[in-house]
């Protein structure tokens, strides 16, 4: 790991021991791990080995027809983000359309999958806290001889929301989110983004598209396309695009607040 790529604010661990608990690393797309499920192969870009504890975030690259097929977080919360193209959410036998531009929340315990409905369908979900069952396959219940999701179908339980229109907060507690807030972010020549976490939390920046400079203390990271920026502990950072084109960011923190 060098360190243009993960700080981990070695010069005030010294002074405090408070700053030893802090992470702020940019994890690169091209580090990220595959998984299965279904006809859908994954790839994890936060994930305990990455150092989180309290959140996940995977990525999806698929084709008409391919399913991620129906599983349940027992524990939970999932939210499943189209950046590009088209799916439909599966319940049962019920399917629910939505595109680019528009997520899914999806409390735990609710029996949910995808089957992608474009070309180039890209999706990013995250999940809150980890399921790393998930990673497993053990969920696949499209696997010869699996048993089906054991969970609930609740009218009305999952939320279909419309995030790329507004540049501000779109899961949050308002909605029903307890464990975890997430914005879309875009950021033009010169704009500024200020975060804060406590010392008990962890966030993350996704960068798809353009890039973005992040600055935290004297420390100077940038971040490109389809990069992450992983933070954790208390932590107080700056987020600037240093370039002409527009920087689209999904923001996301955890513990949950307003």
């Amino acid at each position: 790991m060098s360190l243009p790529d993960c700080l981990m604010l070695a010069a005030l661990c010294a002074s405090t021991p408070l700053a030893c608990s802090q992470i702020v690393r940019v994890l690169h797309f091209s580090d990220s791990k595959p998984f299965q499920m279904g006809k859908v192969t994954s790839r994890r870009i936060v994930q305990p080995d990455t150092g989180a504890k309290l959140l996940t975030l995977n990525y999806s690259f698929s084709q008409p027809g391919s399913e991620f097929s129906q599983h349940v977080h027992d524990y939970s919360d999932d939210t499943i983000l189209i950046l590009q193209g088209k799916a439909d959410l599966r319940q049962g036998d019920t399917r629910t359309a939505f595109h680019a531009g528009q997520c899914a929340f999806v409390p735990a315990g609710q029996i949910h999958g995808t089957i992608t409905t474009a070309p180039d369908t890209i999706m990013i979900s995250f999940q809150v806290p980890p399921d790393l069952v998930l990673y497993t396959g053990v969920r696949d219940s499209s696997r010869p001889g699996a048993a089906p999701p054991k969970g609930v179908i609740t009218p009305g339980a999952v939320k279909f929301i419309d995030f790329s229109n507004q540049n501000s907060v779109f899961v949050s507690p308002k909605m029903g989110a307890k464990r975890a807030t997430a914005a879309y972010r875009q950021l033009g020549l010169g704009d500024s983004l200020h975060m804060s976490l406590g010392q008990n939390s962890e966030g993350l920046v996704f960068v798809w598209k353009g890039s973005i400079r992040a600055r935290a203390g004297q420390q100077d990271l940038m971040v490109n396309e389809k990069d992450t920026l992983f933070l954790s502990g208390r932590v107080q950072l700056d987020v600037s695009n240093p370039r002409d084109e527009s920087a689209i960011l999904i923001q996301i923190e955890t513990p949950a607040r307003e």
